[in-house]
């Protein structure tokens, strides 16, 4: 696969084609290399699968319903097809890298990538860079920067082949469609903002009825979509109260827990210790210099499955 760097011809800052055919009108069987500053919110009513990374500012990118906050060294490998949005958070200018690749065809017989989010990759975001900066070097080796790039993606790619087993379908192609669906939903539960998220609004952003969803759900990740939102929330809890200094009540409203009171009956349920409490001795672990000591408060390992109604 070869790549170009797109760069403007001034009417324009950012690239853009109608739909798959004017893709492959245009480019063909390259991939297309973007980097640029995103000042505000910027929509592509058609994409194909593309890599995402923000070199400076964290921005937000909203692909087929699902919207995940974008940050240093993270990488998002967005899915083919309608709709991606771009939009910058906080203060600050957001600068971005976008590796759009090239559409599959019948000859190539090659697959789009399933949609995922790498958090803290440092790996597949250094590769990225070293290919941003051989497109910018006269004579830079683009072709084996981005061989690099597409081999760490094909790697992380693996780590999702045994949950895709689970997943039924008439057919290799509708089983990895009915997966993407599914990690829509489970990349907003991972990644997404910490807003009400109920049966309804899950199977909606992944295309599916909530029995369908529900039962798909189950089948695939081994429990209910609640069950592992709550396991989710309540490990990014463990890691703020422990690694950071927000408020208790702060932590509990931003992963999206209505009442304060519930959400300290959990905590203490799931890791056996008062939130307040563990964040008291892991402060006390980090000034006599034993952070490695802060594996056994409270270890997340003891995260159980446990329904709690006000929690999304």
């Amino acid at each position: 696969m070869n790549c170009i760097q797109w760069r403007t011809d001034g009417s324009d800052p950012f690239p853009s084609w109608r739909d798959r055919e004017d893709y492959l009108d245009r480019y063909g069987a390259r991939a297309v290399l973007w980097v640029g500053d995103i000042r505000s919110v910027h929509n592509w009513g058609w994409s194909p699968a593309a890599l995402c990374v923000a070199l400076r500012g964290r921005l937000l990118a909203g692909n087929r319903g699902c919207a995940v906050e974008v940050g240093s060294n993270d990488v998002l490998v967005t899915e083919a097809g309608n709709g991606l949005r771009l939009e910058p958070t906080g203060s600050g200018e957001t600068r971005v890298a976008m590796l759009w690749l090239p559409p599959p065809t019948a000859r190539s017989r090659a697959q789009d990538p399933l949609p995922a989010f790498f958090a803290d990759d440092a790996e597949l975001a250094v590769a990225l860079g070293r290919l941003i900066h051989a497109a910018q070097e006269p004579g830079g080796s683009m072709h084996l920067c981005l061989d690099l790039v597409l081999n760490l993606l094909a790697h992380r790619q693996l780590t999702l082949a045994d949950t895709l087993r689970n997943c039924p379908g008439r057919s290799d192609r509708h089983r990895r469609q009915l997966y993407s669906r599914l990690l829509r939903a489970k990349n907003l539960i991972d990644h997404g903002q910490a807003v009400p998220l109920d049966l309804a609004a899950l199977a909606e952003v992944a295309s599916l009825s909530p029995s369908h969803f529900l039962r798909l759900f189950h089948r695939v990740f081994g429990a209910s979509p609640h069950r592992y939102l709550v396991q989710q929330r309540m490990l990014r809890a463990h890691r703020m109260v422990v690694e950071t200094a927000v408020p208790i009540g702060t932590i509990a409203q931003r992963l999206g827990f209505i009442n304060r009171c519930a959400f300290a009956r959990l905590f203490k349920q799931q890791f056996g210790l008062p939130a307040t409490r563990l964040r008291r001795q892991a402060s006390a672990h980090l000034r006599l210099g034993a952070p490695r000591l802060l594996q056994t408060l409270g270890s997340p390992s003891r995260v159980a499955y446990s329904p709690v109604s006000n929690a999304a």
